[in-house]
């Protein structure tokens, strides 16, 4: 039985910017030969694979000023706010690159295709920030596009699976993207120490949920029906077959109705 795809639109809010994409089950380039490692783990792999990629849209960073790259534009924090002697308490500073070619200057896009009442274009943030001072270790990067899913699909955004890359800390959220019609923000965490992102360099992951799958109902099988003793029984049959071939699980998932063999489909609850 073959699945059929579901279908995600994206719609980019500035040109030229980088897009989401689909994962990938490689998660690094070179994989070490012989049993034992993860790649060879098809659950790893599928997990890896799961809907989308979403790199940086800009190049942006938190450092001291001495390690500030030349031509970006800094700023501090609102929350990080001067003593009377003019220090700070937090040293480090925000940074931003301009690219014109995306619509993006000042730490803003010029969402030009938008209607406005004004002669100017709206704008949406690149990074912002949270107002209280107990979520001052978090700031918002904002993606400049709209995520629309079919009907009842939400969207969860979480931190990349089973890849490593950034230092900062991406918190999950999940977004009605059947209908939400606003630009999703990444909110992210900040590393202890200085963190330089490059546009393009992914950042976090999408994958999408039903919505009726939310809060599934829970059914407990009871020890001795003829359920627990057929999964019993399937059990013991993988057990015996996985000793045979170490590939078992990846040969019957990857087979042509995508399940078990006859005798190794689980037994139907009765």
């Amino acid at each position: 039985m073959t699945e059929t795809a579901g279908t995600l639109s994206i719609v980019p809010l500035v040109p030229n910017i980088p897009m989401p994409h689909a994962a990938s089950a490689r998660t690094r380039a070179n994989v070490p030969p012989g049993h034992g490692v993860q790649e060879q783990c098809l659950p790893f792999t599928a997990a890896s694979a799961l809907g989308l990629v979403i790199p940086s849209p800009i190049r942006f960073g938190y450092c001291p000023l001495d390690q500030l790259p030349q031509g970006c534009r800094a700023f501090r924090s609102p929350l990080n706010r001067p003593a009377a002697n003019g220090s700070y308490a937090e040293p480090r500073v925000f940074y931003v690159f301009d690219e014109p070619r995306c619509r993006f200057a000042g730490n803003a896009y010029a969402l030009e295709s938008v209607p406005t009442s004004g002669p100017s274009a709206v704008q949406e943030p690149g990074l912002s920030f949270f107002d209280r001072d107990d979520q001052a270790n978090f700031i918002k990067l904002h993606l400049p596009y709209v995520f629309r899913t079919p009907e009842l699909i939400d969207t969860l955004f979480l931190p990349l699976i089973n890849r490593t890359g950034h230092r900062l800390d991406v918190q999950s959220g999940l977004v009605e993207t059947d209908w939400y019609s606003s630009p999703v923000n990444l909110v992210l965490g900040l590393p202890p120490g200085p963190v330089h992102v490059e546009a393009g360099t992914p950042v976090a992951q999408a994958i999408f949920v039903p919505r009726n799958m939310r809060r599934p109902v829970l059914e407990f099988a009871v020890e001795g029906d003829q359920f627990s003793v057929d999964t019993g029984k399937n059990l013991a049959d993988w057990d015996r077959g996985h000793t045979a071939d170490r590939s078992l699980y990846k040969k019957l998932a990857r087979s042509a109705a995508g399940r078990l063999e006859k005798n190794w489909r689980p037994a139907d609850k009765e």
